[in-house]
């Protein structure tokens, strides 16, 4: 059942990252690198021919303008639905390390009585905090690790943008003995129903230059 439940949540999120229609921007992790957020080229000085940094800031500094990134594909979900910008977000562990360095991320997790975090054990994707109080971030080992899904949950049916309809949740087949070594099996099975109703409810951005520090 676990590993039905990881299928399901990479066969969504492939979805909602590969349709989503409201803005697919783009970001470079190499500090004072600036890039058309369109297109991902470098951008070019105002003077020079050549493309190279056009600002100088520190890298926690830099790290604040993939909040801007994020904030801008949340703002276009609002602009496109008209129903709200984007308040959650998914994402690998890796851009998680940038996330988790900003002044705006607050980590959500507990203590247990022997100064452990508890419930550490999870399956597939996880809420780890929220960002500048305004987005739930979740953080996914399997996502790819350059990419950024935002993404817009209503409040009701009618602000849906991908509907996951599951009408048979699990059955447990009667065990079943293999017949060339008698071994006894199981077999789970599921179905359901999935479309993307509105891809204007979800906007990606890729981070470029992931190996840079």
């Amino acid at each position: 059942s676990e590993l039905i439940t990881i299928e399901i949540d990479r066969e969504i999120l492939n979805d909602l990252v590969t349709q989503a229609g409201a803005a697919n921007l783009y970001w470079s992790r190499a500090p004072g690198k600036i890039v058309n957020k369109y297109t991902g080229a470098e951008a070019l000085h105002a003077n020079v021919l050549s493309p190279g940094p056009t600002a100088y800031v520190s890298v926690q500094e830099w790290y604040q303008t993939l909040l801007e990134t994020i904030t801008d594909a949340s703002n276009v979900i609002y602009k496109k639905t008209l129903r709200g910008s984007g308040n959650f977000i998914v994402t690998s562990p890796a851009v998680c390390t940038m996330l988790e360095h900003l002044n705006a991320y607050k980590a959500s997790f507990k203590i247990d009585s022997d100064g452990q975090v508890s419930n550490s054990m999870t399956i597939g994707s996880e809420p780890v905090g929220s960002l500048n109080g305004r987005y739930q971030v979740y953080k996914d080992p399997y996502f790819p690790d350059n990419k950024i899904l935002i993404g817009l949950k209503g409040n009701s049916f009618l602000e849906s943008g991908y509907i996951y309809a599951p009408y048979v949740p699990l059955i447990l087949t009667p065990v079943i003995y293999a017949p060339e070594d008698m071994t006894p099996r199981k077999g789970i099975m599921t179905r359901y129903g999935k479309k993307m109703v509105r891809s204007d409810f979800y906007a990606t951005v890729t981070v470029m230059d992931m190996g840079v520090i």
